[in-house]
Formats: structure tokens, C-alpha cells, sequence
């Protein structure tokens, strides 16, 4: 299957142009931030002491965040779903090969069978030819007393008339087969060429999408870095400590907090700090901080809380989640725990979100359906393995689709691993990671590869 080339050069051309869009200038940390919405230098200045115009600026700092983070999120959406049309197209055309490649095989096979027939009928004219040796009619009437030898000449021709008419009937459904299929392969060989052209246009699209979401990434980071030095400056807290509260609002760069990060900057340092701000209903939901260690692994008999409602068993059509399958499934995933995003990337050191989860049951030796969102969310809705997401359990796999509808055009997968999180290889710029469970697009039912 072929794997998505890295284009550096446009890469480092979209990233300076987003970064020139946004103001941010790498050689200072005190230049005018244009994003929108967000305070200038100068504004940030004259807040400072005032109360009132600190708690201002603030505001419209963390706007700015969720912001920046809502159009990532945008471009990243963007960018999974033309992953996943790659997969598709790729699928096609791999089954388009075996297609080509088996007609092939049963044409040439065709085409010896009908040259060994040919041969076999020619043979059989031309021993009917030689035992007929004449006119049958004017060897009656001069055999004379030989009457035995005449008739045994008849029956011998007409043993081979019988034969030579088999021989050539068959002979002439060998070649009718094999011009069949001669054609059936030509036919397959125009479409398999229109495929490997659209893979090839799926390919050029998703790593244009790809490098459109690394430089929004990148974009993000330099501002971010920018905000954050704005907020301290307004808090008087440290610029690492205002960065983690930014990273939690949005999940930029490698993941925030998920609400138990940093506490929210507070403008008056005499008054307790206020909880951190609920995410914005667009964007997706935290992700948890890079410093915390992930949580330990849960037994998958452990019923999973649900997000909305207790957890109930599961019906009585989908069995419990295997634990050793899952165990092992989870176990190979977090090994590759900060490792990078790749479209078409099954490991061993880059991933894409199909890639990670296929490979992760491969390796508890277990197949979920290929290299594909849709193919493994179809095999598991094939196989009965689908569930509500409200009975989740660690090692089922929670999908993504455009509206969250199940008819939708998916585009992610991830591993639920209890605790209300699952892990994923998110989107390109960012790593495989641990988040919460995003509720933006998330397909109502989960997938138990295991059951």
C-alpha cells in the first residue's frame, strides 16, 4: 500500500504564512498578536492594575484560544476524512489488482486449455482423413467379396466423426472462454488504470490537507507561546503555567489538561482562583496534560461510567470484551504513546487513526476489518459487535463521522480506554495520545472487536 510522501518544503511555506497571518514574530515575545479578538502588547500594558481591564483582556485571550483551536479543529476534520477516502481508494484499487491479476491468470490458463483442444482436433481431422481414404460410395460398389474390411473402414470413421465432433466442440468453447476473458481482462485493466488515478488524486489531496493542518498546528503553537506570555504578564503567574491552562481549553499542541490541569488565571491574586471555563460547544474536549502519566490500564471487566448515564450489560447479542485480547490490544497502543501522525501509517514508528487500531488487535492477533475507519466499523456492524456507546467498555472502538451520524461519511477511530478516555492518533501535527472522549461527531454506538 502506498504511504503518504512528507512534502517539507510545503510544509515550511504554509507555516510561515499562517504564522505571518497571525502576527507572531519567533525572534520576539512582545509583538502584536493578530489574531482575532485577541489584546494587543499595548493593550495588555495599559491592563495591568486595573481590574476590570485585566479581567477584559483575559477573556479575550481565552477566546482567541478557543478560536485558534475550533479552526485546527475545522482543518483537521478536514483532513481525517481525506484520509480515510485514501484508504478507501486505495482498498479499491488493491482489489481491483487481485481482480485484474486472478482474470489473468484464468485467461492465460484459458487460452493453453484452448491451444491443447485445437491441437487434439486438428490431430483427429487428420486421422479421419486417412482412414475415409476415398468415396465411400465407389469403394461399395468395387469391394467385391471384401465386404468385412469396407465395413470395418465405416465404423472407424464413423468412430472418429463422433470424436472429431467432441473434440471440436470443445476446442471451440476453450477458445470462446478464453476470448471471454481475454476481454473481461482488459475491461478489469481500464478500470483498475481509472482507480490507481483516483488513488493517486486521493493521495495528492489528503497531503495537501495533511500540510494544511501541520502549519495550522504550528500556526497555533507560535500564538499560543505569544498568549501565554501575555497572560502571565496579566496574572503574574509563570508563562509554563499559563501555557498549561491554554492547552487545556483546546487541546492545542500536545494536549491539555482535560479540567485537571492548571487552575484558570485569576486577575486579582487576593481572591481564589475561578474554575477553568467549560470548552466551547464547537470545539473538541480537552485532552490530558503531556506531564501527567497516563492512568494505569483498567480491566476490561470492569464496566466503563457512561458520560450521560450509568453503565448497563451489555445485550444479550454482543458478548463482554475478551480480556487478554484487549489487554494486549491497549498494551501495544501505549507503547506508541507520542509517536507521529502519518496518513496510510500502520507502524512501526507513524500512525494513522485506522492504522493504530488495526495494528494494536493484529498484535492480540486479532482481525477488526483493515486498514479503514469504514471498513472496520462495517465489519464490526456485519459480525454484531456494535453497542451503545453508553456501555463502552476498555478495548471497544469509538468512531467518528461527520454530524455523529452512523449513515454519516466517517472519518476517525479511537480505543476506548475506560475512565471516560480513549487513545488515539489524533490528526497530522499532532501524536498518538490520550484524551477524553470527545462528544463533537462521535457516532452514538461503539464497536467490541473482542466480543
Amino acid at each position: 500500500m502506498r504511504r503518504l510522501e512528507r512534502r517539507g518544503i510545503g510544509v515550511v511555506a504554509l507555516v510561515t504564512a499562517l504564522v505571518l497571518a497571525l502576527g507572531v514574530d519567533s525572534a520576539s515575545h512582545r509583538t502584536a498578536v493578530a489574531a482575532p479578538g485577541a489584546p494587543t502588547w499595548d493593550e495588555v500594558e495599559q491592563a495591568r492594575g486595573d481590574v476590570e481591564a485585566t479581567e477584559i483582556a483575559i477573556s479575550r485571550i481565552i477566546d482567541t484560544v478557543r478560536g485558534l483551536e475550533e479552526q485546527y479543529a475545522a482543518t483537521a476534520r478536514d483532513a481525517l476524512a481525506r484520509g480515510e477516502a485514501l484508504q478507501l481508494a486505495q482498498l479499491a484499487l488493491d482489489e481491483a489488482d487481485l481482480a485484474l491479476d486472478s482474470l489473468e491468470r484464468r485467461r492465460d490458463a484459458a487460452l493453453d486449455r484452448a491451444d491443447t483442444t485445437g491441437r487434439q482436433a486438428a490431430q483427429v481431422v487428420a486421422q479421419l482423413s486417412r482412414a475415409g481414404g476415398g468415396d465411400v460410395t465407389a469403394a461399395l460398389l468395387t469391394s467385391g467379396d471384401d465386404a468385412d474390411a469396407l465395413l470395418y473402414r465405416l465404423g472407424t470413421m464413423s468412430a472418429l466423426g463422433t470424436r472429431a465432433d467432441a473434440v471440436m466442440a470443445l476446442a471451440t468453447l476453450d477458445r470462446n472462454v478464453a476470448s471471454a476473458l481475454a476481454q473481461q481482462a482488459e475491461l478489469a485493466r481500464g478500470e483498475r488504470e481509472a482507480l490507481a488515478g483516483e488513488a493517486a488524486q486521493a493521495l495528492a489531496d489528503a497531503n495537501t490537507a495533511a500540510q494544511q493542518a501541520e502549519a495550522r498546528v504550528a500556526a497555533q503553537e507560535a500564538a499560543l507561546g505569544e498568549l501565554s506570555a501575555q497572560l502571565a504578564t496579566l496574572t503574574g503567574r509563570s508563562a509554563a503555567l499559563e501555557r498549561e491552562y491554554l492547552d487545556s481549553l483546546g487541546g492545542s499542541g500536545g494536549g491539555g489538561s482535560g479540567g485537571g490541569g492548571a487552575p484558570a488565571p485569576n486577575p486579582n491574586p487576593s481572591s481564589p482562583a475561578p474554575s477553568a471555563p467549560a470548552p466551547s460547544p464547537s470545539a473538541p474536549d480537552p485532552a490530558p496534560s503531556p506531564s501527567s502519566p497516563p492512568p494505569p490500564a483498567p480491566s476490561p471487566s470492569a464496566p466503563a461510567p457512561s458520560p450521560s448515564a450509568p453503565a448497563s450489560p451489555p445485550p444479550a447479542s454482543v458478548g463482554p470484551p475478551n480480556a487478554t485480547v484487549v489487554n494486549a490490544a491497549i498494551a501495544f497502543a501505549r507503547a506508541q504513546l507520542g509517536e507521529p501522525y502519518l496518513f496510510g501509517g500502520s507502524g512501526p514508528n507513524a500512525w494513522d487513526c485506522s492504522g493504530l487500531t488495526m495494528m494494536s488487535y493484529s498484535a492480540a492477533g486479532l482481525a477488526i476489518g483493515g486498514h479503514s475507519v469504514s471498513a472496520q466499523y462495517n465489519r464490526a456492524a456485519t459480525r454484531g459487535q456494535l453497542l451503545p456507546y453508553a456501555q463502552a467498555q476498555p478495548g471497544d472502538l469509538i468512531f467518528y463521522s461527520y454530524g455523529g451520524s452512523a449513515s454519516g461519511s466517517k472519518y476517525h477511530v479511537a480505543i476506548y480506554i475506560g475512565g471516560g478516555q480513549m487513545l488515539e492518533a489524533p490528526s497530522p501535527g499532532k501524536p498518538v495520545r490520550i484524551v477524553t472522549v470527545r462528544n463533537y461527531d462521535r457516532i452514538p454506538v461503539v464497536a467490541r472487536p473482542s466480543a
